[in-house]
């Protein structure tokens, strides 16, 4: 049996870490179990390596203060990454990042650097700066754009201009979704699967678990293999999750709980009790 796993953020876990349990489970049982995490809040994509078809290589740098090198990667993971002071990033070398995909959390996806939407306008904002800071570090901003030939654009703004110093390298900018789907050309393994794997944090009817669970019914109803949710809480009944395309819900939790944790030995827990149900 082959086993797509692909989970959101759930209790305590990030994607990678939540992954990686629902994957244990599955794997214990003797199934093949790829892991491919979106890497939602800055989670590192390269500690899980599909087993049966490998995705391309995606690098997280591990210090956002100097400028970033990508070494045999074909993806740059920006996600977390807090980005230096626009002065400082203003003086670090141009790196060429030809051909990469720089990922950025999808909050900062759709930053420009400067005008009214800008990350530079955001700043001024919440800091309170007076109206005369606000406009020298946007026309510096401005210049520095210049500098490097390219145009504020989506993205430009990401973790304060960190995005621009990628774009201007060459790079794109994507969202971790996006990178997970061609990094791990999840469209080929979910053909090759039997069975795909997520978990998030709450299955609701105003959210319906988030945009990767859209995203992974859509993948499953494509592949035409069923898409079984781990969560924490689950309010949405049986014929409302086939409807949007999820074949099973298993919550750690009653929906009556208000507070509530979800930790690892709890997700593998229940993780084990669903592998019992879906191997052959």
């Amino acid at each position: 049996m082959r086993v797509l796993v692909c989970s959101d953020r759930i209790g305590r876990l990030g994607p990678a870490g939540a992954s990686n349990a629902l994957a244990a489970a599955f794997a214990s049982r003797g199934a093949q179990v790829a892991v491919a995490p979106p890497g939602l809040g800055g989670e590192d994509f390269a500690d899980a390596a599909s087993r049966f078809a490998p995705g391309k290589k995606i690098h997280r740098p591990q210090d956002g203060k100097q400028p970033l090198r990508v070494v045999d990667a074909d993806f740059l993971d920006l996600t977390g990454i807090d980005g230096p002071p626009l002065a400082e990033l203003m003086t670090w070398p141009i790196t060429d990042l030809t051909g990469i995909h720089a990922v950025v959390d999808p909050s900062q996806a759709a930053l420009p650097l400067t005008g009214l939407t800008g990350v530079i306008a955001v700043a001024a904002r919440d800091q309170d700066w007076e109206l005369a800071a606000t406009l020298k570090a946007n026309r510096q901003a401005e210049q520095w754009l210049a500098q490097l030939g390219i145009v504020d654009q989506p993205g430009a703004g990401a973790y304060g201009g960190l995005g621009a110093w990628a774009l201007a390298g060459g790079a794109t900018i994507l969202s971790p979704l996006t990178a997970c789907q061609q990094g791990y050309d999840l469209p080929r393994l979910a053909r090759q699967a039997d069975l795909i794997l997520t978990a998030t944090h709450e299955l609701d009817f105003h959210r319906r678990g988030g945009p990767v669970l859209h995203w992974l019914a859509e993948l499953a109803q494509q592949a035409l293999i069923p898409l079984v949710v781990v969560t924490g809480r689950n309010f949405i009944s049986s014929r409302e999750l086939r409807l949007a395309g999820i074949e099973e819900a298993h919550a750690l939790h009653s929906p009556g709980a208000e507070e509530f944790t979800v930790d690892e030995q709890q997700l593998r827990a229940l993780a084990d009790r669903v592998a019992a149900s879906w191997m052959w």
